[in-house]
C-alpha cells in the first residue's frame, strides 16, 4: 500500500490501541537500534503492552549498558497479526527477523534518510541523530519516563550514533534529549566508560594490523583497509572488536573518506563500513545493497574480500576525481 510519513502523535495513538507488538531492528543490529528497542519495550511496559524484541537464531545484539532481559529477546517469528515495530531499518528486507508468511501492521521508526517508507504507519526523520532519539521523543510523548535501564540504552544509541555528538546530525534536539534521559536516571560516566573504555589488548592488536594494511586511494582522499578472517584469527579477536576503527582512518589528515573491509571471522560474509567527510557514501553503498547515512554507510558481500577491495577503491577514485578537492 502507498505510505507517508506521520507525525509522533500517530505513533503514540497506535501504540495505545495495543495489547502486545513484536519489535525488530536491522541485520547486525548497532547499539542505536538495540538501545531504541529497549526504550520501547520499557515505554510499552509502562502501558501495559506486552513487547518483546523478534531476532532470527544466531543474531548477536550489542552489549548494552543496560542488556535486554533474556525473557524481551526471541528468535521465533512474530505472531501473526501482531504489529511490528521496525526500528532503525531502512528496508524491510534488511530486518534481522523471519516474516515469510507473516501478516500483520508495520510501524517504521527509523532516521535513515534513505528508507523506503516501508510499512503501513511511517514515523522517519532523516535528520535525527538515532533512532534512539526518536523512539526517545515517542516516550515523552506518552507522557512517561523510561526507567534508569532503559534510559541509560537510549542514551548509550545517541551516543554511539551520533559518534559521541559529534556527527553532523547532532542538533540542539539531541542535547535536549540525551539531558532528559539524564534527568531520568543515566550516569554518563558509566555509559561513557562502558562504550569506549574496555578496549581489549587483542582489539589493539587488530586495530594495528588494520593500519598496516590501509591503501590510500585517489591521491591519499581515501584510505582502504582490509581485515581477513587470518587477522581476527591472529589476534585473537570478534568482528564487535574492529568498532571505532574506521573512523580513526578517516580521521587521518587530507583523508576524505575512509572504507574497512571485514571478513566475518568464520569466513561466510564480507562487511563493509564507509566513512566520509562530506561525499555521499550512501550511494556508494547503494551500489551493493547495502544504505546508511550520507557520511556514515555500509554493505555486506559474498565476494572475497580482496575483490570487494578492489571494487570500492575504483569506485572511490572514480567518484572522488569528479568532486572538488
Amino acid at each position: 500500500m502507498r505510505t507517508r510519513d506521520h507525525d509522533l502523535a500517530a505513533v503514540c495513538r497506535h501504540l495505545r490501541r495495543q495489547a502486545a507488538i513484536a519489535v525488530a531492528v536491522h541485520e547486525d543490529p548497532d547499539l542505536d537500534a538495540v538501545g531504541a528497542a529497549a526504550g520501547l519495550i520499557d515505554a510499552a511496559a509502562q502501558l501495559g503492552v506486552a513487547a518483546r524484541l523478534h531476532v532470527l537464531p544466531g543474531v548477536r545484539l550489542p552489549d548494552l549498558p543496560a542488556p535486554l532481559p533474556g525473557e524481551a529477546v526471541v528468535t521465533a517469528p512474530p505472531a501473526p497479526g501482531t504489529p511490528l515495530y521496525a526500528l532503525d531499518s531502512g528496508s524491510r528486507e534488511r530486518l534481522a527477523v523471519s516474516l515469510d508468511g507473516w501478516q500483520g501492521e508495520v510501524v517504521n521508526i527509523d532516521h535513515h534518510h534513505d528508507n523506503t517508507r516501508f510499512g503501513d504507519l511511517v514515523f522517519v526523520r532523516g535528520d535525527a541523530s538515532s533512532t534512539s532519539e526518536l523512539v526517545a521523543g515517542l516516550v515523552r510523548a506518552l507522557g512517561l519516563r523510561p526507567g534508569p535501564a532503559a534510559a541509560a540504552d537510549l542514551y548509550a544509541g545517541i551516543s554511539f550514533d551520533s559518534g559521541h555528538f559529534r556527527h553532523d546530525s547532532t542538533a540542539a534536539a539531541t542535547f535536549r534529549t540525551a539531558a532528559w534521559l539524564v534527568e531520568c536516571g543515566v550516569d554518563v560516566t558509566a555509559v561513557y566508560a562502558h562504550l569506549y573504555e574496555r578496549r581489549s589488548l587483542a582489539a589493539l592488536r587488530l586495530w594495528a594490523r588494520a593500519v598496516l594494511a590501509a591503501q590510500p586511494v585517489a591521491d591519499g582522499r581515501a584510505l582502504v583497509a582490509v581485515l581477513t578472517r587470518d587477522d581476527f584469527a591472529a589476534c585473537g579477536a570478534g568482528e564487535e572488536e574492529t568498532e571505532g576503527i574506521v573512523e580513526s582512518l578517516r580521521a587521518v589528515a587530507g583523508v576524505e573518506v575512509a572504507a574497512l573491509v571485514k571478513e566475518r571471522p568464520d569466513g561466510s560474509r564480507v562487511r563493509v563500513s564507509l566513512r566520509s567527510s562530506r561525499l555521499d557514501v550512501s550511494a556508494v553503498a547503494a551500489l551493493r545493497g547495502g544504505g546508511g547515512h550520507r557520511l556514515a554507510a555500509g554493505f555486506s558481500s559474498d565476494d572475497p574480500p580482496g575483490e570487494v577491495s578492489a571494487w570500492l577503491s575504483s569506485e572511490l577514485a572514480r567518484r572522488l576525481s569528479t568532486a572538488s578537492s
